[in-house]
Formats: C-alpha cells, sequence, structure tokens
C-alpha cells in the first residue's frame, strides 16, 4: 500500500497528512475507500480538500484499460535506447539502456555500479541530457570526463558536461522533492533542458530506502513502493530511460540477490547483477530479468575502462 506523502497536491500539506495519521489514515487505500463526510468531522479538515485530494489519488492511482493496438503503436512511436558505453554491457542488454523502462543494476559495494551510471551518463550526454540524481556522493565530474576521453569524445568537453544536471538529496523525502521538480518541468517544457531530457540516474536507491525500512517506522514500505511507482511513471510517461544502482544480499539459497525483497522486484523492467571474477577490476554481469530477453545472459568486462575483457 502507498503511503500518503505531502506534496502530492497543494491541499495535502504536512499538517494534513499527521491530522489524517491520528485517525488511523495513513495509506491512499485508507483515504480513498474512508466516507469523506466522516473523515472531515474526525480530522477538522475542510470537507472540499478532501475532495480535492481524493480527486488528485483517483487520478494517480487508478489504471484505465488500453487496446492493444494502441499501446504497441505507442511503444513503438516513443522507443529509443542509449548505450551504456560499453560494448559488452550493451549486446546482453539489446542494444543498451531502453526508454519507458527501469533498468537496475545491483552489486555490492565497491563492485562498480557507480561506474556504470558514470559511463552512461557520460555516453548520453554526447547527444542528449542527462539527470543524475546522486544519494550517495559518488557522482565525480572529472570520473565523466575522463570516461567521454576513454570513449572518444575529446572535442567541447565542457559542452557535453553541461547537458548533466546533478542532484544530491540524502533522504527519501528529499529525493521525492527531485523527482517531483523533475516531472514539473517535464510537463511544462519551458527549460530546454528538460525538452532534451533522455535519461534520469538514481545512484543508489538503497542509500535513501534502508534508513526507513523495518524498526518502528512502519511507512518504510509505503514510501519504497511510491519510489518505485514515482520512477516507473517518469519513465514511462515522459519517454526516457531510468537508471538505478542497488544493493545485493544473500538470499536463502546463498546466493546474492537484488536487495530490498519481492516488492521492489517487480519495479526494474531489466535487472543487471555486476559480479567480481576474483581478478581485480575485472566484472562479469549478468541479466536476471528481462521484459524483452531471454535470461540469465552474460559477459565480462573491466571497470577502468570499461571495455570487454579479453
Amino acid at each position: 500500500m502507498t503511503a500518503l506523502i505531502p506534496g502530492v497536491c497543494s491541499a495535502l500539506t504536512q499538517a494534513v497528512v499527521d491530522s489524517l495519521k491520528k485517525t488511523g489514515v495513513k495509506t491512499v487505500t485508507d483515504f480513498i475507500t474512508d466516507d469523506v463526510e466522516s473523515l472531515a468531522q474526525r480530522c477538522s479538515i475542510p470537507y472540499k480538500d478532501l475532495i480535492a485530494i481524493k480527486r488528485v489519488l483517483l487520478a494517480q492511482h487508478s489504471s484505465y484499460p488500453v487496446l492493444g493496438h494502441e499501446a504497441y503503436s505507442s511503444a513503438c512511436s516513443s522507443l529509443a535506447f542509449f548505450s551504456t558505453g560499453c560494448e559488452s554491457l550493451d549486446l546482453i542488454l539489446d542494444g543498451g539502456l531502453y526508454t519507458g523502462e527501469v533498468t537496475e543494476v545491483a552489486g555490492e559495494i565497491a563492485v562498480g555500479k557507480t561506474q556504470i551510471c558514470l559511463s552512461s551518463a557520460a555516453c548520453v550526454s554526447c547527444q542528449q541530457r542527462v539527470a543524475y540524481v546522486d544519494t550517495c556522493g559518488a557522482f565525480s565530474a572529472e570520473r565523466v570526463m575522463e570516461m567521454l576521453q576513454l570513449q572518444g569524445h575529446t572535442k567541447n568537453p565542457e559542452e557535453v558536461m553541461s547537458r548533466i544536471r546533478c542532484f544530491q538529496p540524502h533522504d527519501i523525502f528529499t529525493l521525492f522533492a527531485v523527482l517531483e521538480n523533475i516531472r514539473v518541468q517535464l510537463v511544462k517544457q519551458t527549460d530546454s533542458f528538460y525538452r532534451g531530457l533522455k535519461l534520469l540516474v538514481v545512484d543508489s536507491v538503497t542509500s535513501v530506502i534502508y534508513p526507513v525500512l523495518g524498526g518502528q517506522q512502519m511507512d518504510g514500505h509505503g514510501l519504497m513502493v511510491q519510489l518505485g511507482h514515482t520512477l516507473k511513471m517518469l519513465a514511462v510517461e515522459f519517454s526516457i530511460a531510468v537508471l538505478i544502482s542497488n544493493n545485493v544480499v544473500f538470499g536463502a539459497d546463498g546466493q546474492r540477490v537484488a536487495s530490498l525483497g519481492r516488492t521492489w522486484s517487480h519495479i526494474p523492467h531489466t535487472r543487471l547483477v555486476i559480479e567480481k571474477t576474483g581478478r581485480s577490476q575485472h566484472r562479469r554481469a549478468v541479466v536476471v530479468k528481462s521484459s524483452r530477453l531471454v535470461t540469465p545472459v552474460s559477459t565480462s568486462f573491466t571497470i577502468p575502462s570499461l571495455v570487454p575483457d579479453s
């Protein structure tokens, strides 16, 4: 169930959310299924404000049927894919990062997830705009410049770098604010940067989700679901490629699996797991989930240059 969070509409302020929680209304489902007139009396919130909030929530969370041929035509007209900057990774990803999809790179700490995010941002920024959301302080402009040189893009590096905007939220609520601002700008199309935005990178989702999971924080699961829904919505509605990084944990059988559990496993359209091979800087990438490919499929590459491992 998706938790109620402030900012969805002007009427849903933090004070309103706190007042609703005191009456047991903590999720979108709780709000929509409750009687508005009764809720207005229990919370002392104006009836008209509750109606406005309900309309917005219904519009955002309701499902509408679409004819198959319409969905196919829409997908074909908006489909594009972008290179990660590594030929071997692009090969197992059927060309690279697809618009309208969320691609997840999962792996243990220091395995190279951020390097793949930076390489993808460098490659895409040569032609298109990139929004890079750095939640763990790992973004390096110097490393992006190095990757541009490795990829052969040595002309006008400053112009290429100007196509990347970096945001650094360090908690999930600030991340929601960043993503909402990106959504608003994509709708308005008044900023030329967002008219050319084709890649959204979030490195990493675990940095902001872990702190709100477990313990007494009962809303953590709802916030995680809301984040996943937001990322997929941005990918699909605005035809952009979304690349996120995630950690791995040990599963019941002792195998490394992407963290955040079964609920999160439905968020990425494609999941790429990066593993160390025992040799310094050499990595193995395995596509363990894909809506387009037969899985698993794997390849090897080297982190410093992100080139295929011979």
